[in-house]
């Protein structure tokens, strides 16, 4: 080989050497275009999740609220109620002693049938450790009163017009007890459409609904 080959095969190698070099750089750079893209795909998963839990609490927030405010719902003549346990323990056709832990919704607990205009005595008590609580009297013309509400005790008369009234209890998350017992009913029947709920079992309508 001559000295005057030598420049040629110093550039043949120097033009392979940047080749080579160039293809590096690229590949390096692909791989952390891909981990790129990798993290930013998780950190929009980890988004994703965290809004899909906010936004299901929301929804069971608002499920658990809109009985204890809604006025078409307390005012239709169906039930919607959920207890964790409920225990029916010395009730009778005009009283409602009663322990619960779980309740939401709203439940009647009677229905007053007056043959005259008439009144009738009410006595009501709530114990309560957690949630809202209250009791309403639904009368046919959609007149809502509220009897009792919160941890408290209350002794009242009721002026009631001839036909149909419902007593209600409409709750929030609550757990307690409660007495409500009526007197003084003349020319008043009483129907107790939850009187199947005497019961000392543990309940749970949510869970028992999506089974």
């Amino acid at each position: 080989m001559s000295i005057s080959e030598l420049p040629e095969l110093s550039n043949s190698f120097d033009k392979k050497s940047s080749s080579q070099i160039g293809a590096g750089k690229r590949y390096a750079v692909s791989g952390l275009s891909g981990c790129g893209k990798t993290t930013m795909k998780r950190t929009r998963r980890i988004v994703m999740l965290l809004c899909s839990a906010l936004i299901f609490t929301l929804i069971l927030s608002a499920c658990g609220n809109s009985s204890y405010n809604d006025r078409n719902l307390i005012l239709s003549n169906e039930d919607s109620y959920t207890y964790q346990k409920c225990v029916d323990t010395g009730s009778t056709d005009t009283s409602l002693k009663r322990e619960f832990q779980g309740f939401n919704g709203k439940d009647t607990i009677w229905m007053l049938n007056a043959a005259e205009d008439t009144s009738i005595s009410i006595d009501l008590s709530a114990d309560l450790s957690s949630g809202k609580f209250k009791v309403l009297l639904v009368s046919e013309d959609n007149k809502i009163t509220t009897l009792l509400e919160g941890d408290d005790t209350q002794s009242t008369s009721v002026d009631l017009k001839k036909g149909t009234v419902r007593i209600i209890l409409v709750e929030d998350g609550t757990s307690g007890s409660c007495e409500i017992t009526l007197s003084d009913i003349n020319n008043v029947s009483v129907d107790s459409p939850s009187g199947g709920l005497d019961s000392e079992e543990w309940m749970n309508d949510f869970f028992d609904d999506w089974m």
